[in-house]
This record gives C-alpha cells, structure tokens and sequence, in this order.
C-alpha cells in the first residue's frame, strides 16, 4: 500500500508538469520507454536499485543509456527519483501516471470475465453499452473463467456488474428460502 501512494505522489507531480506543457501523451511514452529499458537491460534494474551505488554514479549512467531516448523533463525527473532513491518504484510510477492520463482522456477500463471465450463483436458491442451509459471511453479486458458456469462479470473500478449463472442460481436460491409452503 505505501509503495503506491508513494507511486502516486510522484506520479501526480510529473502527470501536473505533463499537463503544464501539454506533453501528457509524450511523457507518457517516455516513461514506459524508461521501464521497459531498464526491465529488459541486464541488471541495470538491480544496479539502480542497490543502496550502496552512489547517486551520481546512477545519474552517470542514466545519463548515457536516456539522453537520446526521453526528453530532458524525463531525464530529470528520473534523476530525482534517483536523489531521493525512489528509482525502484519507476515502474508503479509509470502504472500510475498512465491511469492519470486515461482519466485525463476520459477512458475507463474494465474487466470483462466469461464462462467461455466472448467474440470480438460482441466485446466491442458490450464496450460501446458502457461507454454511453457511463460517458466515458470504456475498454475492456477480457479474460475467461469456466468456474462461472455461464454468463459474464464486469468490473468496473469499484462496481461489479454480475450476470453469470452462478450468481443467478444464488440469488434463486434465496427466493426460494424465502417461500413459506402452507
């Protein structure tokens, strides 16, 4: 839990600068650049990350492997991250920041879990009902789940909209309960 309010801290400090100079896309694309280059250098995720190598030593090397890549504001930024030795939550940061830009965008996403394999006209028909029922831009993750037995769940942030057979079958159950045979 603190690892991603300190994530979102910093993600919500470089998201406001983004929006200052209407870079929000191109951070947005640097910062994942960031991440997957230090995800698939070898061990520079665990160089950055030792408590023993000297910041500026880390700023060296950052220096040469992102100044080609990423803006100076990134570059920056990834240095501060360094000073106050918080380069290993570059990768939350990265999470957050685009979670602020899709809410920026008015994007929603969802998770959409079936019973079995949903086609994609169908997926994209479901998106759409969302998207106008909420005003937002939905997209949907779809993944399958046999255990429902039938039906689909959306979650959606904080609501959950179930329609699956086994939710059904539980609430008919309770009306059955509920009936008094005389």
């Amino acid at each position: 839990m603190l690892n991603k309010s300190v994530a979102r801290r910093y993600a919500e400090a470089f998201f406001s600068i983004a929006q200052e100079q209407n870079k929000i896309d191109q951070f947005q694309q640097e910062l994942e650049k960031l991440v997957q280059i230090i995800e698939e250098t070898e061990n520079l995720k665990e160089y950055l990350a030792h408590l023993l190598v000297p910041a500026d030593e880390k700023k060296e090397i950052v220096a040469k492997i992102f100044t080609d890549q990423v803006s100076t504001t990134t570059l920056n930024f990834l240095n501060i991250l360094i000073d106050k030795r918080r380069e290993t939550y570059i990768t939350a940061i990265a999470l957050e920041y685009r979670d602020m830009a899709d809410e920026s965008r008015n994007i929603a996403k969802a998770d959409l879990i079936a019973a079995q394999e949903v086609s994609e006209e169908d997926v994209k028909m479901l998106a759409e009902k969302l998207s106008a029922s909420m005003g937002k831009t939905v997209q949907l993750k779809v993944s399958v789940d046999p255990s429902l037995l039938g039906g689909v769940k959306i979650r959606l942030g904080d609501q959950i909209i179930d329609g699956t057979v086994a939710k059904k079958l539980a609430m008919l159950k309770e009306q059955l309960k509920q009936v008094k045979i005389s």
